[in-house]
């Protein structure tokens, strides 16, 4: 159960709520008696996800392509019938496989597409808002892959770099207008996030990678990050072991050039299973 904190009555649209952590988010902040709105593309699930929480009444939904310009706006005159959210989560995104050499320049735009520049488009169309209101706060969900390079995830830790310049800059001209900017950074995350990641020819990888499988609950995930905003952090890191590499690359950079290069995934995963064998 989650713990009671202070997000009853407020307003609250989870863009990329229809699996994974953006759901888990959604069904906790409406078990503390937030007003939620879940956005995504499939709203078939957004609706089912509605009518699954504990105070359905305070759950809408409303579909968003952050790729299509002409959603955003219809998404923001939807939300905004509703009313100006106090709390936007910013969790959609999609997933890159590949290395550099193999993928395609398509992938790769496509990447940065829904990545980055959809989040930013949503972003400016609502910021006046809030502005105007002069009170609110944006969670852009980003990846431990926003602040440490990852093999065979360049275009993926591209787009999640790209965000953290881009709202750390945010960040600073908005303090004056009392909104605040928060960067969380989940780790390996058990969701179905590498089922439908690209792979360098543009088809799906189709299955959970081990080292998402081995990884954090979504609820859990999700728990950890309410818990963060709840205590006003501006950068809110989630996960498990792997979490040490953000540490391990500011402090020790060229261990961590040594450690990343080197078959990362397969040592994680063994020191995983040591730590648990050790329990």
């Amino acid at each position: 159960m989650c713990r009671k904190r202070d997000f009853g009555g407020q307003l609250v649209w989870i863009v990329g709520a229809s699996s994974g952590i953006g759901k888990e988010l959604a069904c906790l902040l409406n078990q503390q008696n937030a007003r939620v709105i879940l956005s995504g593309r499939r709203t078939e699930l957004l609706k089912e996800i509605c009518d699954d929480c504990c105070n359905s009444e305070n759950a809408h939904y409303v579909a968003l392509d952050l790729t299509d310009k002409a959603s955003i706006d219809n998404a923001i005159s939807e939300v905004l019938s509703i009313g100006i959210p106090d709390l936007i989560i910013l969790n959609s995104g999609i997933a890159q496989k590949g290395l550099v050499i193999n993928n395609s320049d398509e992938i790769e735009r496509s990447i940065m597409e829904t990545n980055f520049f959809g989040t930013v488009s949503l972003t400016k169309r609502i910021l006046p808002y809030l502005i105007e209101r002069k009170s609110g706060k944006i969670a852009v969900v980003s990846s431990i892959a926003g602040v440490v390079g990852v093999p065979g995830r360049s275009s993926y830790a591209a787009s999640k770099h790209a965000l953290h310049g881009y709202f750390e800059s945010l960040r600073a001209e908005v303090h004056k207008y009392n909104l605040e900017i928060v960067m969380v950074m989940p780790g390996f995350i058990n969701t179905q996030i590498t089922v439908k990641e690209l792979k360098s020819d543009g088809t799906p990888f189709g299955q959970v990678e081990k080292s998402h499988q081995m990884g954090m609950s979504a609820e859990e995930c999700a728990e950890r990050i309410i818990s963060g905003l709840a205590r006003k952090k501006n950068n809110i890191i989630v996960g498990g072991m792997e979490v040490f590499g953000v540490y391990l690359k500011r402090f020790v950079p060229s261990m961590y050039d040594l450690f990343i290069r080197n078959h990362p995934m397969k040592r994680l995963n063994h020191f995983r299973k040591m730590f648990r064998s050790k329990r």
